[in-house]
């Protein structure tokens, strides 16, 4: 009782010392019925254009140090142009390549590939724990003991040795993803090796402990003191990635009845704790006490809408208690006045989060999408909307209007993931000013757009694609078959809505993974596969070896982070080979540009 007081007198006073008329960077602009509107511009997609462009510019920019590492192997918030050394938290590096995956599809970027490939190296180089240790090859949340290097040997307030599992089982699950988009046996490799030692280890749970610990010694297994020393270590409902996990693992008939069993497991306690009583327990690595945190929910949500029919039966009330909770819990009152209610993070900290509160209302837009209940779309795009306040013009993203921190988590791996997502699930909102791929039901591995045509690969041969273009194309191909334009979305076929501008496009292909959207007649004939790119050894301290499938026309360079060309050579080796001498560089990272046609790929190679 004496919690619950003092939980409402914080909201009280929380909602007292708000006043709505500018929310961080931005003046708050309304609509004629004084409702918050973007503030970059009225139209929707332009607005969440814009943040995600300069949120990309910021990014690139990020500057490096001790040892040619980015601040965000080293930090959890940004400081400008001196590293912080504050260490790095929990999900920071599952975030950033779950957004980046989006990022690459949205944008045909290659940046956002090697940045994925140098994240998930430089992480699971420097994190893992010991094969002998009873949380065996996990990876540990923060780099500890040497806080101005990548390497991780513990948790950001227990120190050596602690690890979340909660956040193994999520960059186990993105190392999937990045297996499926460069075919690099080790990403799999160690996401298979999390999910051996989370199945292992996962309890049937209780009222106040989840399957998993929160924290927990990885090398011996125990806990950290006692529930009446640290309550907030036991319970973590933050178990949505870590059931993608097993789930994508047994798509690749790389599962286990050992691992079936944990799921069902996570499930049965779910149903019976979370959904009943609301509590959802810690996520964020500097609580010690117990917290409800926003983001186990809504994720949860989003898994439960996205994976019915690995659920129940329930799936949808299911989904529609913990948005109604959520928000009856953690929804702010603050903004009554814009016609808005932005999502608290969690009872332990009461401010209002602009990655939590855009994931609520994608999460809503998702619900909508799937059970056809229009009733709170339009809400939840206020909420989108409202988070794009805390975007600078520079890139800059605050957490919450209540606090200064620029955490590399909430406004970036957590915050870009949100927007492509609900452009996908609700393509009204999508920019319309240019070509983007907003949704699609496998990874992407590879997406080129081009003037006449955009051509792209799947990793799954049976998959569902949705674009926001600027015209209606004029064909599309699978595999260099043509599909047919039908009325309704159907089996290899494909499907056009207009818009005032442009319209969207829905592709539904089997038994193909090259597709080509084609916008002018010229490039009907032109070879629409494209050009896959393997490099080895990498990393090297010598030469390079370069595979293409297509050689023709086919140029190499070779830039440092400068962007300045290195004197390499490249010399034919054989059938679809090159080979580069590259052993008098520097040791750092370089980038290789293969140029093909219209095309063009860039691949990070790293020098030792």
């Amino acid at each position: 009782m004496r919690y619950l007081i003092l939980l409402i007198l914080l909201l009280v006073s929380h909602t007292k010392s708000i006043t709505a008329q500018t929310i961080v960077y931005h003046e708050a602009v309304r609509d004629q019925n004084k409702n918050l509107i973007p503030w970059y511009n009225p139209n929707h997609g332009s607005s969440y254009q814009f943040c995600l462009n300069t949120i990309t510019d910021f990014w690139k920019a990020i500057p490096t140090c001790c040892g040619n590492q980015k601040f965000y192997m080293i930090d959890h918030t940004w400081g400008g142009s001196q590293v912080q050394e504050n260490k790095v938290g929990g999900d920071q590096f599952a975030m950033l390549i779950s957004s980046w995956a989006l990022l690459y599809a949205y944008t045909g970027d290659s940046f956002f590939i090697n940045d994925m490939k140098y994240i998930a190296d430089t992480y699971l180089q420097y994190s893992l724990s010991p094969d002998t240790a009873v949380w065996a090859n996990l990876p540990y949340p923060s780099n500890y003991s040497v806080p101005y290097l990548p390497r991780f040997d513990g948790d950001y307030v227990l120190g050596p040795n602690f690890t979340q599992p909660d956040k193994a089982g999520s960059f186990g699950a993105e190392l999937i993803t990045l297996y499926k988009i460069t075919g690099e046996q080790k990403y799999l490799d160690a996401a298979q090796k999390i999910a051996v030692t989370l199945a292992k280890n996962v309890s049937t749970g209780d009222s106040i402990h989840s399957p998993f610990p929160f924290k927990v010694n990885a090398i011996n297994g125990s806990l950290p003191g006692n529930y009446n020393t640290y309550p907030g270590l036991y319970l973590c409902a933050n178990l949505a990635p870590t059931l993608t996990l097993f789930n994508e693992l047994k798509k690749l008939s790389l599962g286990s009845v050992q691992q079936d069993s944990a799921s069902q497991k996570i499930k049965r306690w779910v149903k019976k704790y979370p959904l009943q009583n609301n509590n959802w327990g810690n996520f964020f690595e500097n609580i010690l006490f117990t917290s409800n945190a926003s983001i186990n929910a809504i994720t949860m949500a989003n898994y439960i809408l996205e994976e019915e029919n690995n659920w129940s039966s329930t799936w949808q009330q299911d989904a529609r208690t913990i948005l109604d909770n959520g928000m009856q819990l953690l929804g702010s009152t603050a903004y009554d006045s814009l016609g808005v209610k932005p999502i608290l993070e969690q009872t332990a900290d009461l401010k209002e989060g602009g990655s939590h509160t855009a994931r609520f209302g994608s999460v809503e837009l998702l619900y909508a999408e799937k059970t056809g209940d229009n009733s709170r779309i339009e809400h939840a795009v206020r909420q989108l909307d409202w988070a794009t306040y805390l975007v600078d013009f520079d890139g800059k993203v605050r957490f919450s209007p209540r606090n200064n921190s620029i955490w590399y988590t909430d406004g970036y791996g957590d915050f870009v993931r949100h927007y492509i997502r609900a452009m996908g699930w609700y393509p009204a909102i999508a920019f319309d000013s240019a070509n983007h791929l907003i949704r699609s039901s496998s990874v992407v591995q590879n997406i080129a757009y081009g003037s006449d045509k955009i051509v792209y690969k799947t990793y799954d041969t049976d998959a569902q694609e949705t674009f926001r273009l600027t015209q209606k194309p004029i064909q599309v191909k699978a595999n260099g078959v043509l599909l047919n334009e039908v009325n309704t979305p159907t089996a290899n076929a494909w499907w056009w809505q207009a818009s005032a501008l442009g319209g969207v496009l829905k592709i539904n292909h089997t038994s193909a993974q090259n597709v080509a959207v084609v916008f002018n007649a010229t490039a009907i004939n032109e070879t629409i596969e494209l050009n896959e790119i393997n490099v080895y050894p990498n990393p090297t301290n010598s030469t390079i070896t370069i595979k293409a499938n297509h050689i023709e026309n086919i140029r190499f360079s070779i830039l440092n982070n400068l962007g300045v060309i290195q004197p390499i050579f490249f010399i034919k080796k054989g059938d679809n080979l090159f080979e580069a001498d590259i052993a008098n560089l520097p040791q750092g990272v370089y980038h290789l540009v293969v140029e093909q046609a219209q095309n063009k790929q860039v691949k990070q190679v790293v020098k030792f």
